[in-house]
């Protein structure tokens, strides 16, 4: 499935995207550095990573996908957005995104994630989105309340990334939310 928006086009990630992944944002560890994973140290350790993703995806089953999230005007692979967890019995998912430093600000990713919730809800079904993250990153929390998502709490100490406890700010939205 191809979303588009204005501005982006996104697609299903491929092995072919792993150099651009690499390039953009996979080794960049400011980009990185509240995700739930490391950096990829080389483009070999890029494709192993993307991959071991692409094989997880093809044993899901529904909605379940990563897309690249690609600027129409230039054809650079600035970042992906997903679900990152779709639970199928109460029509849920977890989004998820990463966007490359080069590319902050421009608001692409808020722009990606509405056109995902856009799939979510007409094309996939689902009722409900959530997505979280690290309170040491605001801008992400920024990017879920432009899309339309709200606050719905803070898990505390929810995640261990380099060795320290990490809370995790909630926001979600379901299909009754949208305007």
């Amino acid at each position: 499935m191809i979303l588009e928006t204005k501005r982006l086009i996104m697609r299903p990630i491929t092995i072919e995207d792993a150099d651009h992944m690499y390039k953009n944002w996979a080794s960049d560890p400011d980009v990185l550095r509240y995700m739930p994973y490391n950096i990829c140290e080389t483009l070999e350790a890029t494709r192993q990573c993307l991959q071991g993703w692409l094989e997880f995806t093809q044993n899901m089953t529904g909605a379940w996908q990563i897309w690249v999230i690609q600027l129409k005007a230039t054809g650079d692979i600035i970042g992906t957005i997903d679900f990152a967890e779709v639970d199928t019995d109460a029509r849920a998912a977890e989004v998820g995104y990463q966007i490359g430093k080069a590319w902050w600000g421009n608001g692409y990713c808020a722009e990606a994630l509405i056109e995902l919730a856009n799939y979510a809800f007409d094309t996939a079904q689902l009722n409900r989105l959530w997505g979280g993250y690290d309170p040491r990153n605001p801008a992400s929390g920024r990017v879920m309340e432009k899309a339309g998502f709200r606050y719905e709490g803070t898990l505390r100490h929810h995640r261990l990334r380099q060795g320290e406890l990490v809370d995790r700010i909630i926001y979600g939205m379901i299909r009754l939310d949208r305007v």
